[in-house]
């Protein structure tokens, strides 16, 4: 069916009424009633039409079939039929040559020009919503760039209909756009600096949502649930919600925690601070007591002579490690150590660095707990004194040598 025939067809209902826009009057008030009466039947019909495909969605497993054939999708595309229609038939229901014939079709001009944006708008956003859900695996962010298309959509919608209504054409005003562009980058600063933000984090993989993310300078700590142009929404662990820009985060620094996800270990780098005063050469006594920790018993054994010249801390530190490499977290596929920090006034940081072999916040904080209460619990084992500056729970009674070594 092509547009001859509805002119035809509508032609010979018009005549067989009796009725003609050029008429004026009465007839052509009744000839512009009746066609906008049969585009309203049309609109109806397809609306009916298409809305039954909505049902049919239902019975159908393909994937997607729901974002495509949407109800407000089906309802804008009937209403742009009917008014196209309505455009075609528009001699027949005013007299072009008239005045009221040229204000009717310039804004039924307008209309189509706002419908069909409106129509392609929502063809974009289905379009970004299949690909979304086919790559809800990886999280990329999509909804920046497909606002990026309908702003642009919107955008040439409005200079058309702006050239329109002054009966311009397109092309000039585009033209003159390009002289005020340093006027419009200027009002719109903000809003063109997160845009370009947006497309740098989404095309560089920077952050995707599911995220965790870090900003301290931001007060931002959390997991990101939106990204839109100009807005990143961040969950914090509170469960608060954080909005931050786009040009915020590019311009500043930010941590992603999802590398630590993705490698399957998180890493452990604290440290307890040693008295330097506990710090001494190991006496046979405690040698011998040493040795009677299971872990400890060969290394004592396989010292080199004189024994005296090994130190408590060195004993402690490799009691430590071999405690490390004892444990089922451990993550052996990435570098572990105990190492020591640069001394101070309170101590010498013993640091234990290692990866555990889970990702999940709360078994890791376990797991380091655990492993520091270990630490602090066996130091006196070794003569060793944890740092801790003076109060008055030290006059409290302490576990004695002998109740250590009966846990150990």
């Amino acid at each position: 069916m092509d547009k001859g025939f509805f002119l035809r067809w509508m032609t010979d209902l018009l005549n067989w009424l009796g009725l003609n826009s050029a008429d004026g009057g009465f007839k052509s008030l009744a000839a512009a009633l009746v066609v906008m009466v049969c585009c309203a039947l049309v609109w109806w019909i397809v609306r009916f039409v298409l809305l039954r495909t909505v049902r049919l969605k239902e019975k159908i497993s393909t994937p997607y079939i729901h974002l495509i054939f949407d109800s407000k999708n089906l309802k804008k595309i009937a209403l742009t039929v009917s008014v196209l229609l309505f455009y075609v038939l528009l001699p027949l229901a005013f007299d072009p040559a008239t005045d009221l014939g040229r204000i009717v079709k310039k804004g039924l001009d307008i209309v189509l020009v706002w419908m069909f944006t409106s129509v392609l708008n929502s063809a974009v956003r289905t379009i970004f919503e299949i690909i979304y859900k086919k790559r809800q695996s990886t999280g990329q962010p999509l909804k920046g760039f497909m606002q990026v298309i309908q702003i642009i959509l919107w955008c040439v919608a409005i200079i058309v209909i702006i050239s329109i209504l002054i009966n311009k054409s397109p092309t000039k005003l585009f033209t003159g756009l390009g002289a005020s562009l340093a006027v419009l980058s200027f009002v719109f600063k903000d809003t063109i600096l997160n845009l370009v933000s947006g497309i740098l984090l989404s095309s560089d993989k920077m952050i995707k949502v599911g995220d965790w993310i870090e900003m301290p300078s931001a007060g931002i700590d959390g997991v990101v649930i939106d990204m839109t142009l100009n807005t990143i929404k961040v969950r914090g662990w509170d469960n608060t919600i954080s909005n931050v820009s786009p040009y915020t985060l590019t311009s500043g620094t930010f941590k992603n925690w999802q590398g630590m996800f993705a490698s399957g270990g998180r890493r452990i780098a604290r440290y307890v601070e040693i008295d330097i005063n506990t710090v001494k050469f190991c006496t046979e006594e405690l040698l011998e007591r040493i040795a009677k920790v299971e872990l400890m018993a060969e290394v004592v054994n396989n010292l080199p002579l004189p024994r005296n010249q090994n130190s408590n801390l060195e004993l402690f530190r490799l009691y430590i490690e071999r405690y490390i490499e004892q444990q089922p977290w451990l993550n052996k596929d990435m570098i572990h150590m105990v190492r020591h920090l640069q001394s101070s006034d309170t101590g010498v940081p013993l640091q234990i660095y290692a990866f555990t072999s889970t990702t999940v916040w709360v078994e890791y904080e376990r797991i380091q707990a655990a492993l520091f209460e270990h630490i602090m619990a066996i130091a006196p084992l070794f003569d060793i004194k944890i740092f801790q500056r003076p109060s008055g729970g030290d006059l409290d009674k302490k576990a004695t040598i002998e109740e250590i070594e009966a846990i150990v």
